[in-house]
């Protein structure tokens, strides 16, 4: 009889498999914390809605910067050495998280150690998801991605709401920094063969490029709306950790059922015109956002929210790895136009001075995807 370990090996001998089961683990390290850092900013440390767009805009100034040097690394190592060194500095960056409560000088240096190494992990993420990727049966990878994240992320929030009624932050960023470092693990199964890539810096900026930039600027500006200013939005109407991320778990349901839906059309029909259609439906949902007011509101905008954010995320994504044609120039190109959205959109919000602006921002941001 053959021993587990056996069958463990056999299964991530595959790279997708072993990259899918990585992921995973990542996925549910940050459902269990992703919608709850920028409440720990708000509620738990007292930040005002400035400071937590100045903690955010140093994080995408430095993600835009550093995805040049941060080619150059993917360039020398493989993505399983990238996921190993990312590992112990997101820890680190959790670690800051949790004595920023005593120090508050950490501030400023909290979303530098987070800006560099997203800067270094998504980089590579992208350049071995499109190597490992086909392009006829794309959408379906994806949609494979989207599943096995939105089925972690099914407990992730869950679980992080219910540390965080009985025990606390400190707890908290304790398993998700055990989780961060087990999501390298996985990849050490393969066979894995380091992609080299020929980093021409010059191509990042050309003309060719500049709808595409468009598009993914848009969509950074409508990530950040989304991962910082919509949670503390739903907190503000629910009132509890462990409700947020209990309706957080209900509409990841919803959002795996849905994915299954959008990966095969993906496949099927233009992801041109389906990322034009998905792209007007989020821009639609973010708009009628700035009208929730009571919790009934709230949860039926949050269903279809989620499902307006596949709509529009999965076939982009898709093409984004068709465009792209693995080539370097052009996932820089995307991390630096994204980062330039994310700066925008948080220079407006600090300007007019209110979150519920940067709703009506992200919809219109939303728009931008269909340059792509």
């Amino acid at each position: 009889m053959s021993h587990p370990l056996y069958y463990v090996r056999f299964l991530l001998s595959k790279e997708l498999n072993a990259f899918y089961v990585s992921i995973v683990l990542r996925a549910l390290a940050f459902s269990m914390v992703g919608i709850f850092v920028p409440l720990y900013l708000y509620k738990e440390l007292g930040y005002g809605l400035d400071y937590i767009v100045y903690f955010y805009l140093i994080y995408s100034v430095l993600f835009g910067i550093l995805s040049f040097p941060s080619a150059w690394i993917v360039d020398k190592l493989s993505f399983r050495y990238i996921v190993l060194i990312c590992s112990p500095v997101y820890i680190l960056y959790f670690v800051l998280l949790h004595f920023l409560k005593f120090n508050p000088g950490l501030f400023f240096i909290v979303p530098v150690v987070l800006g560099i190494v997203d800067a270094l992990f998504w980089l590579a993420f992208h350049f071995e998801f499109s190597g490992i990727s086909d392009h006829d049966t794309r959408g379906k990878e994806i949609g494979n991605w989207y599943h096995f994240s939105l089925f972690a992320g099914l407990v992730g929030p869950l679980m992080g709401g219910s540390i965080l009624l009985f025990s606390g932050f400190s707890l908290l960023f304790l398993l998700v920094g055990i989780l961060l470092f087990g999501s390298a693990i996985p990849m050490f199964f393969c066979n894995h063969k380091n992609r080299r890539y020929d980093v021409d810096f010059k191509k990042v900026f050309k003309k060719r490029y500049v709808r595409d930039g468009l598009a993914f600027l848009g969509q950074g500006g409508v990530l950040v709306v989304a991962v910082v200013f919509w949670p503390i939005f739903v907190y503000g109407i629910l009132g509890g950790y462990l409700k947020l991320g209990s309706l957080a778990t209900i509409a990841g349901i919803i959002g795996i059922l849905f994915t299954f839906v959008m990966s095969k059309l993906s496949d099927k029909y233009d992801r041109r015109k389906l990322i034009r259609i998905g792209a007007v439906f989020r821009a639609v949902i973010w708009w009628v956002r700035i009208f929730v007011q009571t919790t009934f509101q709230l949860v039926g905008i949050y269903m279809l929210a989620i499902v307006a954010s596949i709509a529009a995320n999965l076939p982009f994504i898709a093409l984004t790895y068709d465009k792209s044609k693995n080539r370097t120039e052009y996932f820089i190109m995307r991390e630096v136009y994204m980062s330039i959205g994310r700066v925008l959109i948080l220079i407006l919000i600090l300007i007019t001075g209110k979150l519920i602006h940067g709703f009506f921002f992200a919809g219109l941001f939303s728009l931008f995807s269909m340059f792509l």
